[in-house]
């Protein structure tokens, strides 16, 4: 564990010891809250010519980050016991967060050390980083054109409903081009760890904010909810739930496999609910 002293004289030198794909990872970590060095690969080095090279290039940048405090590794009976140095987990270290807050991609607080976090959380944390990561590569292989993507709690809405100031909070906030059309989607990455009165109950956060208007004045159009599942099973659970709303409001749902979720989101027409229902603006 680092015993650096953090003055801004120091910051400042550590900070320029920064490259920009430095620059990069850390926004990446700030933004996703945790990322594996896999992850970190992927969506960093995957310039970096094959496999090996990519690891190589990505173990050396990573562990230079941990050593310059902005970046944390996680202890490995959290993270859980994956192949190599690319299983680490990591979050950012106390440089790291004073740099984010300095950027404007965290609000303003008291850099801290951070407790070691559940293993439920770590691993809805790590499932939501991989969506990213999908959704990344499919943009890169040009099976979708990205236009926004954001995690929590970037993609949090405040609202007014029934008299009090509420907040929904959606894993993440996806925007992207197919055609001639964009698509908006919240997202929910369920791992089959809630029971239906919890999925009912969020349900009906989507439609108390949908009721609202606060999405529609601001961005012209309410984002389709689509839940990603670890199973059919799952699957059936999550639609059985939304089977119980009127049938009006059973349109805003959707549900894919995780291991599915850009076949889905590349093929709207042909998932298990049409995924585009009410929800694409024509580009002009």
């Amino acid at each position: 564990m680092s015993r650096r002293y953090l003055t801004k004289t120091v910051l400042a030198e550590l900070e320029a010891k920064l490259t920009e794909r430095d620059y990069a990872v850390l926004r990446s970590v700030s933004d996703l809250r945790f990322a594996s060095g896999q992850q970190l690969a992927c969506l960093h080095f995957a310039g970096e010519g094959n496999h090996a090279s990519r690891a190589r290039a990505s173990r050396r940048a990573l562990l230079r980050l941990a050593h310059l405090d902005f970046l944390t590794r996680l202890p490995r009976r959290v993270g859980g016991v994956r192949a190599g140095s690319a299983g680490f987990v990591y979050r950012l270290g106390p440089a790291g967060q004073h740099l984010a807050m300095r950027s404007g991609w965290q609000p303003q607080r008291r850099a801290r050390r951070s407790p070691v976090p559940g293993t439920l959380f770590l691993a809805h944390c790590l499932d939501v980083a991989e969506l990213h990561v999908l959704v990344i590569e499919a943009d890169r292989s040009g099976r979708l054109e990205l236009l926004e993507l954001t995690a929590e709690p970037a993609c949090h809405r405040t609202y007014t409903g029934l008299g009090s100031q509420r907040v929904l909070k959606p894993d993440s906030y996806l925007r992207y081009g197919l055609g001639e059309y964009e698509y908006v989607f919240f997202i929910e990455v369920d791992r089959g760890t809630e029971g239906s009165r919890a999925i009912t109950a969020k349900l009906r956060e989507y439609l108390a904010y949908a009721a609202s208007g606060t999405e529609q004045a601001e961005h012209g159009v309410f984002p389709k909810v689509l839940w990603t599942v670890p199973d059919e099973a799952r699957a059936a659970v999550i639609e059985d739930c939304t089977d119980q709303l009127p049938a009006s409001d059973r349109e805003l749902f959707a549900v894919a496999l995780f291991t599915q979720v850009i076949e889905a989101l590349a093929t709207p027409g042909t998932s298990r609910r049409k995924l585009e229902a009410g929800l694409f603006l024509q580009v002009q």
